[in-house]
């Protein structure tokens, strides 16, 4: 059932909407499955140095990101609270995405090196936060439908997993090419900023421009505090969402960075047929997704695959290297649609938790949560490839010279192998009995749309006053 009494979005503005999202899923997907590996193999950064790399800019990050969300939600401006954070994010994203991938390859000093990617990924981070954080806000805000915010928010989360694929497969051809010697280290870093840079940028600077908020914001401003930093925590749904995100994003995380290692030092197989897989199964997700969440719990969607993603874990981490490949696809194929619920609903399911909010304490607050949750995101993927980067260095791994790909010592193989299927299996283990406790059921949701509409009614606030302020 809807409140809503009149037309919402746009399709245009539906479309232009979801596409800001490739830099979400694109530029994580960069970040994840290709850096770890551009830093040692391309760079020539050790293991442990380049998961520091990473890691210290995620430290700055647990400032960045509340304070961006406490920032959008104090904002009142003629455009809105979200859209000029966006719009000034989206052109720093530009300048962070050239200093990233610059070619230091060069430099003989390791220290340099790792401090030179520290300060751009300092940077890099900073960026992102403007465009992320009051993006993920925005997407509780676009519309006041409860139906009409369920599919924008699956279409958006479908422009991001086909970013994340297109970016993924660009990205490793690109690398690939640099490995076997067809492309320079400066080449490479013309075609990652210059394709990349644009494919990001440019949706982001559009949905400032197109993109306009429909729900009321509040009269009142919030105190920028540690405790209200930390006050979403204080809701029961938003604290098992949190941990549901950590378990999903940490599971991708792990398995994207070490994919390449997998691939070209353990099975032998061709990594772009085996990410290939991930995506495929990923975008036939969306089809199922896009029909289900229309009568079926959000929660039950993110749980109910989840054993198959066990069953695939078992497969990688025992799949002896010198039997046929296919066996690790088919792995593969189990992972990835044990954990394709996971993938799509954790931010489908985020504006049901603001509402949920808004309804306890009378502020709707969405840039404190999702400032939250996208530091979740970011700690996530600096603790996973920092973790694998202490693993290689532990282990023996030998870092490639010269286009040399080197055998790697089994010492190296056991420790990716129990890695990925280690994580899997535990995290998502964990998903699936903390996704049974979720509280915001779908006919929990409807009976939030009735009361919410009421208490906005009852306090003469109306869905045109997003932009009145």
């Amino acid at each position: 059932m809807t409140t809503t009494s009149r037309p919402q979005m746009t399709t245009p503005e539906r479309i232009v909407f979801a596409a800001g999202d490739i830099f979400g899923g694109g530029g994580a997907a960069l970040i994840s499955v290709l850096y770890l590996f551009y830093l040692t193999d391309v760079i020539g950064i050790p293991p442990g140095y380049a998961g520091l790399a990473l890691l210290i800019p995620k430290i700055w990050d647990a400032i960045n990101d509340p304070l961006m969300g406490a920032l959008s939600d104090n904002a009142r401006t003629r455009w809105g609270r979200r859209r000029p954070f966006i719009a000034m994010g989206g052109g720093l994203l530009a300048f962070a995405m050239a200093a990233i991938w610059a070619p230091i390859g060069s430099w003989d000093s390791t220290t340099a090196k790792t401090l030179w990617a520290i300060g751009a990924n300092l940077f890099y981070t900073t960026a992102a936060t403007m465009v992320a954080v009051p993006f993920g806000s925005l997407s509780t805000e676009v519309t006041t439908d409860y139906e009409e915010r369920n599919r924008i928010n699956v279409l958006r989360l479908a422009f991001s997993t086909i970013s994340a694929a297109l970016c993924t497969l660009g990205g490793t051809t690109l690398l690939g090419w640099y490995t076997s010697g067809r492309i320079s280290s400066f080449e490479l870093y013309l075609l990652l900023v210059g394709v990349f840079g644009t494919i990001f940028v440019v949706p982001i600077l559009t949905v400032a421009i197109r993109c306009r908020e429909r729900t009321p914001i509040p009269t009142e401003r919030t105190k920028l505090s540690l405790a209200g930093v930390v006050s979403p925590l204080k809701h029961d749904s938003f604290r098992k969402l949190l941990a549901l995100y950590v378990c999903q994003a940490l599971t991708m995380d792990v398995v994207s960075a070490l994919v390449f290692f997998y691939s070209l030092y353990v099975v032998r197989l061709n990594v772009t047929v085996f990410l290939g897989i991930f995506i495929t199964v990923n975008l036939i997700g969306f089809v199922v997704v896009g029909r289900l969440v229309r009568g079926v719990s959000k929660n039950v969607i993110y749980r109910a695959p989840i054993p198959l993603a066990l069953l695939g874990a078992l497969g990688i981490g025992l799949y002896p290297s010198d039997w046929p490949v296919f066996g690790p696809y088919l792995c593969a194929i189990a992972v990835a649609a044990g954990i394709s619920g996971g993938v799509l609903m954790s931010w489908v399911m985020f504006p049901d938790v603001i509402d949920d909010a808004e309804l306890t304490t009378g502020q709707r607050n969405a840039g404190a949560f999702s400032g939250l949750m996208t530091l979740t995101r970011g700690l996530s993927t600096a603790l996973a490839i920092q973790l694998i980067g202490l693993m290689l260095q532990l282990t023996g791994y030998r870092v490639p010279t010269d286009y040399f790909q080197p055998t790697q010592p089994d010492a190296v193989q056991i420790g990716i192998r129990a890695t990925m299927a280690g994580t899997i299996i535990v995290l998502m283990s964990l998903g699936w009995w903390i996704s049974g406790r979720y509280p915001l059921t779908r006919p929990v949701c409807e009976r939030m749309q009735v009361q919410l509409w009421e208490q906005r009614a009852a306090a003469g606030l109306t869905d045109d006053s997003a932009d009145s302020r």
